[in-house]
């Protein structure tokens, strides 16, 4: 391999919602996501004498990394240093962005003909939720077709769409509970699956198709944002018995309710949580945002980062 080192960069991954918890047209789930610039999470890695993963999130970073090796037999090692990595399990995707960025590194420098989604098989993502897959490969606006009801699959890509750089992505992420993973979640899908009504089913798909999706193709943003919040309200509702409400906690129901007094056209939480966000191009930006922090702040703490969409995916050089 003469010494080859490859760096790759990834986006974050906002979960904007899950579209199908019923299954009773032989599919569920079904995502839709967004790709965002920040944070991000940043891997270099090189060829070594032993394997190394040091940095942020190393300990995911090593489990990662013998998986794969193991799982392709690979006997040579590598130094994996993880430069940045997505806070971890806030909603923003950092499991399958460390995970994919890992593996589709180490495929690269081991010569491998690998798809992204055998990858990701091996690494154990995808199971519910395809959009942090097609984020990192695609970038953009994406939405998944589920996976079928009998069978372990990634989900098929079925819309992916650029969006509009010049709109503003602002997202909170308070100091309170992390979002759920593991068996936690496996367990809150179960019981959300069984609560689930189909009205909330259908109208979250409608307002995704009539409304959300020829908004963003017209980059409409006021159009936007009033399909987001309806489709948040019909995503929340579905999962409304596991989390307690809308949304998993009262710190982000009052920090979406001060982002939309504020003028942001549209808002909600991502994933589990606790990362909310919002979308806006308006000239207050930095006044709603300096209100943001000055709420953490007085409640709970936490972080207020400003983004834009990322529209090209991971980014993957050799050095």
């Amino acid at each position: 391999m003469n010494g080859k080192r490859i760096v790759i960069e990834t986006p974050s991954r906002i979960h904007i919602g899950i579209l199908d918890l019923k299954g009773d047209l032989g599919r569920y789930y079904g995502s839709v996501g967004l790709a965002v610039q920040k944070p991000h999470t940043r891997v270099v890695i090189e060829e070594a004498g032993s394997l190394i993963v040091e940095g942020e999130d190393s300990e995911r970073g090593l489990y990662y990394a013998e998986k794969f090796l193991y799982n392709f037999n690979i006997k040579h090692r590598f130094k994996i240093t993880i430069k940045n990595a997505i806070p971890m399990h806030v909603g923003l995707g950092s499991g399958t962005q460390l995970a994919l960025a890992i593996g589709y590194g180490l495929a690269k420098l081991n010569d491998l003909d690998l798809e992204l989604h055998d990858i990701a098989s091996v690494m154990g993502r995808g199971k519910v939720s395809g959009s942090g897959i097609y984020t990192f490969r695609y970038g953009g606006f994406v939405v998944d077709g589920g996976r079928k009801i009998d069978r372990e699959e990634i989900p098929p890509l079925i819309v992916r769409l650029n969006f509009p750089e010049e709109w503003k992505i602002i997202i909170c992420i308070p100091n309170i509970e992390r979002g759920l993973y593991g068996k936690a979640e496996e367990e809150a899908m179960a019981k959300a699956r069984e609560k689930c009504l189909e009205k909330n089913v259908s109208n979250a798909s409608r307002i995704l198709l009539m409304k959300m999706l020829p908004a963003l193709v017209n980059r409409d943003i006021e159009e936007f944002g009033r399909a987001l919040l309806l489709f948040e309200k019909e995503v929340g509702l579905m999962f409304e018995d596991v989390q307690s409400g809308v949304f998993r906690d009262e710190i982000i129901d009052k920090g979406i309710h001060l982002m939309l007094e504020e003028g942001v056209y549209g808002a909600g939480q991502s994933s589990w949580g606790p990362a909310f966000y919002g979308i806006t191009d308006k000239g207050n930006l930095h006044s709603v945002v300096n209100k943001l922090r000055r709420f953490l702040d007085y409640s709970v703490g936490g972080e207020v980062i400003i983004t834009k969409a990322n529209n090209v995916g991971a980014v993957i050089k050799n050095c």
